[in-house]
C-alpha cells in the first residue's frame, strides 16, 4: 500500500472492496433522510439560485446602460447650443458663415451706406481719429458717426479733448464711439476728406476687423516705393462689391479665407512708420502720429483687389 493505495490489488478487487463502502455511505444518507434523488434536487437548487443571482445582476447592468443612454440622449441635442455660449470656446464657423462674436465690439466710428464699421483698436487705445482723402478713385465715401473737431485748436493742443475709455469700460462700450474727428485736408489729393480714416494709437496696438466678412488677401507691399508695409484685404459680409483695406500694420494674425468678426477679431497690429515718415496726424496728438489706416474701395469684379500704395 503507498500513499493508502494498494498498488499490488486488482482493479476488481479494489472495486469488490468499495462496494461495500459505497452502500454503507448511501445507508448513512438514508439514515439523515438524504437520498441520491435529493442531492441531485440540491444541486438544481443551488444552480436556479445561482442563475437568478445573475439575471439581477444582468437586470441591474441594463438598468444602467438604458439610464445613461436616456441621459445622453436628453443632454445631445442641447450640448450643440449651448457650446455656442459657453465655457467650451466657439464652434467653427461654417462656410460662408460669420462666426459668433466672443466678445463685446468696439464702438462703430463711421458708415458707407448701410455698412458700419467698427472702430479698429481698444478706445482707450485712441490717441485721435482723422479722416482725409484716400488716393485712388476706387475709395468710398465715408459718413462719420461723430462731431468735427476744431482743427485749429486740435493743433495747439495736439488733442481734441478725447476722453479715453478706461479697460474696465469696454464690457458696456457704447455703440458710437464719443468724441469728435479731426479732417485732415491734403493738397496732392481732390475730394473731400472722407474716403479714408487714419485711427492713431501705439506701435503693436492689436488692430481688430472694422467689419464681419472674410479676409480676402494679405501681403505686403513698399509705402511709398520704399517703406515695407503690410494691407489687409477685407470683404464685408453681403458686400461683395467692397474692399475694405487696412495698412500701415505689422504680425498678421489672419490670412486669406478667414472669417472675421467686426470689432471682435484681432488682425494684426500698429506699425511703427513715425521714425520714418511723417505721418499727418503727428500734428494733431502728443506722439508721432502712428496709425491704422482704413479704407473701402468699390471693385468692379468681386474679388478684384485695388493696390494702395499710400497713407
Amino acid at each position: 500500500m503507498i500513499d493508502g493505495v494498494d498498488r499490488g490489488s486488482s482493479a476488481s478487487e479494489r472495486g469488490m472492496r468499495r462496494r461495500p463502502e459505497r452502500a454503507a455511505t448511501l445507508d448513512a444518507r438514508r439514515d439523515r433522510g438524504v437520498t441520491a434523488s435529493g442531492a441531485r434536487e440540491r444541486h438544481r437548487i443551488r444552480r436556479a439560485r445561482v442563475r437568478a443571482q445573475r439575471l439581477r445582476v444582468a437586470g441591474l447592468l441594463a438598468a444602467i446602460v438604458v439610464a445613461l443612454s436616456v441621459g445622453w440622449t436628453i443632454s445631445g441635442p442641447k450640448s450643440a447650443e449651448s457650446r455656442q455660449g459657453a465655457d467650451v470656446g466657439p464652434l467653427l464657423p461654417q462656410q460662408g458663415a460669420v462666426p459668433v462674436a466672443s466678445a463685446d465690439p468696439t464702438p462703430m466710428f463711421a458708415a458707407c451706406r448701410s455698412l458700419h464699421l467698427y472702430l479698429p483698436i481698444a478706445p482707450e487705445d485712441l490717441t485721435e481719429l482723422a479722416f482725409h482723402q484716400a488716393s485712388g478713385d476706387a475709395a468710398q465715401h465715408l459718413t462719420s458717426l461723430l462731431p468735427d473737431a476744431d482743427m485749429a485748436t486740435a493743433a495747439v493742443d495736439r488733442s481734441t479733448g478725447r476722453v479715453l475709455a478706461s479697460a474696465s469700460d469696454t464690457s458696456s462700450a457704447p455703440d458710437v464711439l464719443p468724441g469728435t474727428v479731426l479732417r485732415m485736408w491734403r493738397s496732392n489729393r481732390s475730394g473731400p476728406p472722407d474716403t479714408a480714416a487714419d485711427v492713431g494709437g501705439k506701435p503693436g496696438t492689436t488692430v481688430v476687423s472694422p467689419v464681419s466678412g472674410r479676409v480676402v488677401e494679405v501681403r505686403p507691399y513698399l509705402l511709398y516705393g520704399e517703406h515695407e508695409d503690410i494691407e489687409i484685404h477685407i470683404q464685408p459680409a453681403g458686400w461683395p462689391e467692397l474692399d475694405l483695406v487696412l495698412i500701415h500694420v505689422t504680425e498678421p494674425t489672419v490670412r486669406a479665407g478667414d472669417e472675421v468678426v467686426g470689432g471682435v477679431t484681432p488682425v494684426a497690429q500698429i506699425r511703427l512708420l513715425s521714425d520714418r515718415v511723417f505721418p499727418q496726424l503727428g500734428q494733431y496728438v502728443k506722439d508721432g502720429g502712428d496709425h491704422v489706416h482704413v479704407q473701402l474701395n468699390k471693385v468692379e469684379v468681386p474679388g478684384k483687389l485695388e493696390v494702395i500704395g499710400g497713407s
